[in-house]
């Protein structure tokens, strides 16, 4: 079995192999192991609080690519924002090439649905209704107002996510590390999903169609379903607790539209957690499988 280590950053290694932790614990038998022990009080004060943004795209989408130019440039100034391209409603359809491949997804469908997202493109800012209560997905004209208004301050949880990546039963297995550092009134829930850049394929910019264009962070698939799943049997987590569980996923002919080449150096996990009452993003953290897996190639 070929195994590549997805490492987390110096200073994060440090915190995992160094620091005297406390080793009382609880277990919780969610869909796998939960495993609960004390916060590491040197890791919460590196904690940064991420942006996560949903990019509802489609390659009939005429305008998609100004909004995808777009969140490239904010992602170029700002390195804490991290972006899941959806690719959902009828501009997203395949048909005769370029636009033969499907890239929908059912996780996707589900969350046009529910978030309403009508007009193509528009994206979500932590799944935070900003502007007005009934609108969770925004033109790219408000795109950066929207993430301005998010409250860096207001650190609250933060994600470790380390990964492996057996080659020869094309799996990904990923640890998530959930520290809560303030109390969250609402029950919580964590969500994986694979996404994958670097997708050559066809794409209507500004009414010219482009057959090579590079469609980036799209979603594959979820890990664990479509608002993930919870923490504790409640879904209720305590303040200076950290929450260690593993998730796993294969990603050869076991999800819709298989069919497309997933290059897992291509890819990266994203792990977020849900405020299930609210529906906000409270936390996410992204891990790139790219550069790591270069290392260790034949």
């Amino acid at each position: 079995m070929k195994k590549i280590p997805l490492l987390l950053t110096t200073l994060s290694i440090l915190l995992f192999s160094c620091n005297k932790i406390d080793t009382s614990k609880e277990v919780f038998q969610i869909i796998g192991q939960v495993e609960v022990t004390p916060w590491d009080t040197a890791y919460v004060q590196t904690v940064i609080q991420k942006i996560y943004i949903e990019e509802f795209t489609g390659h009939r989408c005429t305008y998609c690519p100004e909004g995808a130019r777009e969140l490239k440039a904010i992602m170029e100034e700002d390195s804490t924002i991290i972006v899941t391209a959806i690719h959902c409603t009828s501009l997203a359809n395949a048909g005769s090439a370029p636009f033969d491949k499907d890239y929908k997804t059912p996780m996707g469908e589900r969350l046009c649905d529910d978030f309403k997202i009508g007009g193509l493109p528009k994206a979500t800012i932590n799944r935070k209704k900003i502007f007005s209560d009934n609108e969770l997905g925004l033109d790219r004209a408000r795109w950066r107002n929207a993430i301005k208004s998010i409250d860096r301050n207001n650190v609250r949880a933060g994600i470790q996510l380390k990964c492996n990546v057996d080659t020869v039963q094309k799996e990904v297995e990923a640890e998530v590390i959930v520290t809560i550092i303030k109390e969250l009134p609402n029950p919580v829930q964590l969500c994986l999903v694979l996404q994958q850049d670097n997708i050559i394929s066809g794409q209507i910019d500004n009414g010219v169609t482009i057959p090579d264009y590079i469609h980036n962070h799209m979603l594959r698939t979820g890990f664990n379903g479509n608002y993930g799943t919870p923490l504790t049997p409640n879904g209720m987590v305590n303040a200076q607790s950290k929450y260690t569980t593993t998730f796993k996923i294969a990603y050869q002919n076991s999800f819709p539209n298989s069919y497309i080449p997933v290059k897992i150096d291509h890819c990266s996990v994203v792990a977020y957690l849900i405020d299930m009452v609210t529906k906000e993003v409270v936390q996410a953290e992204i891990r790139s499988m790219r550069s790591y897996y270069s290392l260790f190639q034949e």
